[in-house]
This record gives C-alpha cells, structure tokens and sequence, in this order.
C-alpha cells in the first residue's frame, strides 16, 4: 500500500470519509438531565440522552451522508492505494464528478440535519459538517485534476483547438 500514490483531493476525500466515519460514533446531539419541578416541593430526575450520527431524530439524512463519505473514501483507497483497476469514466461522466456531487450531497444533508436542531448539538455533528465539507473540497480537487470541471460547466465542449505551437 503505497499513499503517495493519492493526489491531494483523493487525499482529502480518504481523510474526510474516514473522519466522519470514525465521529458518526460520537454524540452529535444531546440533553436532559437535572430535574423537573412538579410542585409541592417535589421534583423528579430527568435523564439525559444522546444520539450519534446514526441514531439521530429522523437519521435517514445523517446516515446517507456518512454512507456516502465511506463509500467515496473506499472507492479512492481501493483504487489507487490497493491496486484495483476502476474503470476512469462511467459512461459520459467521471470519477470526479460522482465525488463532487456525493460530497455536496453529503455536506447539504448534514447542514440540514443541524439547521433543523441546532440546540443540543455536540462535537460528533460539528465534525461531521467539517468532514463533508472536505469530501465536498476534495471531489472538487479531484474533479479539476481530472479535468472532469469541464463537464460540469460545457466548458471544452465545442470550443476550437488550441493552434499549434510554431
């Protein structure tokens, strides 16, 4: 297993997959505890509670952003660090576009997880939000080294060959 054989966006994309993975285990929201007063002088405990990434009030969200930072962070790690040959385009499109897109994906699927609760929050969905955004940055990265932007913004389609140098 050689790493050196990863540019820096696949790099950042193995990194980040395996970040968020590893913090989907910690708490990424959390509360309670303390008492409740219920009158008369009385009062009852209240537990506390937490959830990780993949417990998490309504979890599909959260769950399918880390499921795609691991299958990203996979995909880079067996092909260029284990040795196994991937096809570099599927159809039309390239590797660097499906990171990009499962990177944004991932990151907006996070953000509206915390958006959507923001008290109670915990490292767990911090980190998350940071390792997305860097799945996000590192299928860009990859995408530019690519050359597979060009897809994405027409941009080579159609325009005229450079001249030939004299």
């Amino acid at each position: 297993m050689d790493l050196k054989k990863l540019t820096p966006g696949e790099m950042v994309i193995s990194v980040s997959g395996i970040v968020l993975l590893i913090f989907s285990f910690f708490k990424w929201y959390g509360g309670g505890g303390g008492s409740v007063d219920v009158g008369g002088g009385n009062s009852i405990d209240v537990g506390s509670f937490s959830f990780n990434g993949w417990q998490a009030p309504s979890a599909f969200l959260s769950v399918v952003a880390i499921l795609l930072g691991v299958v990203m962070a996979a995909h880079v790690i067996t092909d260029k660090v284990a040795g196994v040959e991937m096809p570099e385009r599927i159809g039309k499109v390239g590797w660097g576009v499906f990171y990009l897109a499962g990177g944004s994906i991932a990151f907006l699927f996070v953000l509206i997880k915390w958006l959507g609760n923001t008290s109670g929050t915990k490292i767990g969905i911090y980190v998350g939000l940071l390792s997305t955004a860097g799945l996000a940055a590192g299928g860009f990265l990859v995408a530019k080294e690519r050359g597979h932007l060009d897809e994405l913004t027409g941009g080579g389609a159609g325009a005229p060959p450079a001249p030939p140098a004299a």
